[in-house]
């Protein structure tokens, strides 16, 4: 059984989640390396928060759930530009959650700045969340929000992101942010902001300000 279908067995909505990782759009535009990373990161939140629920989802899980996307990524990436004469930098990194992205080689290289330490294997950053709770990085006992429930009560409140909105879904504006971020909701958001003639809000992209470890892998041009 692979592990896709192991997931739609015992968890429907992570297995949905997963599909949108793994066929997610990929883009390359522009020049820096940081770019590309900004279009193409995923912050894996719903592996974590359902990690809380299932005990099945363990080291070997999160390690197989992380290469598996990127067994569909370097498919997908052979029909892009630069498979012919750049390649690609393939990332898994440490944050709230752990975070998968990929990069077109530039001449810059690594793309994040921050005290990064490289690791060895991709199982080196996964065992950083084994036994830790995702709902200990908020500051309320209990995580029960969907994409759609947030998305719904911004809507409420026309677009707001402020105390209001945040208070309805007890929680305080730096977590409520910190959420849209980390579930990657910022363009919707956005979206509902415009409806309402509100402006963009500038939400973090990347947060490497501060030591972090990091598993990358190079990709040659042409790759098998």
């Amino acid at each position: 059984m692979s592990i896709f279908d192991w997931t739609q067995k015992r968890c429907p909505e992570l297995a949905e989640f997963f599909e949108g990782c793994c066929n997610a759009s990929l883009s390359f535009q522009g020049d820096q390396p940081i770019q590309h990373s900004s279009h193409n990161h995923i912050h894996l939140w719903a592996l974590e928060w359902w990690a809380d629920h299932h005990s099945w989802i363990d080291l070997e899980y999160r390690v197989e759930f992380v290469e598996e996307i990127f067994k569909h990524w370097r498919g997908r990436l052979k029909s892009m530009a630069p498979y012919q004469n750049r390649g690609y930098r393939l990332y898994l990194y440490e944050d709230t959650a752990p975070t998968i992205s990929v990069v077109a080689e530039t001449d810059i290289g690594f793309p994040y700045p921050g005290l990064p330490t490289f690791v060895a294997a991709r199982s080196d950053i996964m065992a950083l969340y084994v036994n830790r709770s995702w709902q200990s990085n908020f500051e309320f006992d209990e995580f029960g929000f969907s994409e759609k429930a947030i998305l719904d009560q911004v809507e409420k409140a026309s677009g707001s992101i402020s105390k209001p909105t945040a208070d309805a879904l007890d929680l305080k504006v730096g977590a409520l942010r910190k959420l849209i971020e980390e579930m990657g909701l910022q363009s919707r958001v956005n979206q509902i902001r415009k409806r309402y003639k509100r402006r963009p809000v500038r939400f973090s992209e990347e947060h490497y300000l501060h030591e972090f470890q990091i598993h990358e892998q190079m990709i040659d041009p042409g790759f098998a």
